[in-house]
C-alpha cells in the first residue's frame, strides 16, 4: 500500500501554505511525510509540487486536471501509484499515527474504499482508495460534483467504526486538523509532548 499525501490548496483561511509552516524547525509537510515513510511502501506528493522538492525519498504528481482540489488530486494519485490501494490524507493533519496507518494496511482487501467515521462523520483525507474507484471519480470530476464524498455511493464503502477508532487512538487528536494560525500553537504542543513520551 502506498500513501497519497496532497500538497495543499489555496489556504485562505491560514492565510500562507500551512504545509511549509514551520513547526519546531521543520515545515509541517516534511513531519507528515516522515510518518507516511515509515509505514506505506511509496508516498507521492500530489498537486502543485515545486515547493516541496526539497523531500527527500518521494515521488511528485502533477495535477492532471488542475484546479480541481481533493478529489482531483485523489485522481492523480491514484493513476500515479503502482499500488491498488493507496492511502489518502492531506498536509494539515499532523497526528494521524503509525498504529492507525498499521491497522488500516491490515485490514482485508474487501473493499474500493476504507474509510473512518467520527462524531457522525466520515473522514475521506483519512481513508484507504482502490484504483476500482477511478471510473467513478472521472465521473463525477465531468459533472464538476468536486467533494471527495461525491462518488462514495457508486463504490463498496466499508466504514471503520468510531469505537474501533478508539481502540487505536483519540480521534479527537487523530484527525485534528490546522485551519487556523492559532492551530499552529496546538500542534507545536501535543508534537512536544509525543516527542517527550
Amino acid at each position: 500500500m502506498n500513501a497519497l499525501l496532497l500538497s495543499g490548496g489555496k489556504s485562505s483561511r491560514f492565510g500562507t501554505n500551512k504545509a511549509m509552516e514551520t513547526i519546531n524547525g521543520k515545515p509541517l509537510i516534511e513531519h507528515i511525510v516522515q510518518g507516511l515513510k515509515n509505514v506505506f511502501e511509496k508516498v507521492y506528493i500530489i498537486g502543485n509540487v515545486k515547493e516541496y522538492t526539497f523531500l527527500q525519498g518521494v515521488f511528485f504528481c502533477e495535477d492532471i486536471i488542475p484546479n480541481k482540489g481533493p478529489l482531483g488530486g485523489l485522481l492523480t494519485g491514484l493513476i500515479c501509484s503502482d499500488s491498488e490501494y493507496n492511502f489518502l490524507t492531506g498536509c494539515d493533519m499532523p497526528f494521524l499515527t503509525r498504529e492507525f496507518f498499521e491497522f488500516v494496511k491490515l485490514q482485508k482487501k474487501d473493499y474500493d474504499l476504507l474509510v473512518p467515521s467520527y462524531n457522525s462523520y466520515l473522514e475521506p483525507l483519512a481513508a484507504v482508495y482502490s484504483k476500482k474507484c477511478l471510473p467513478f471519480i472521472s465521473d463525477s470530476l465531468k459533472r464538476n460534483q468536486l467533494k471527495l464524498k461525491s462518488f462514495f455511493p457508486q463504490v463498496n464503502v466499508r466504514i471503520i467504526k468510531e469505537t474501533v477508532i478508539r481502540e487505536i487512538g483519540e480521534p479527537e487528536k487523530l484527525f485534528f486538523n490546522i485551519n487556523y494560525k492559532e492551530d499552529v500553537q496546538k500542534l507545536e504542543i501535543n508534537l512536544e509532548r509525543s516527542e517527550k513520551i
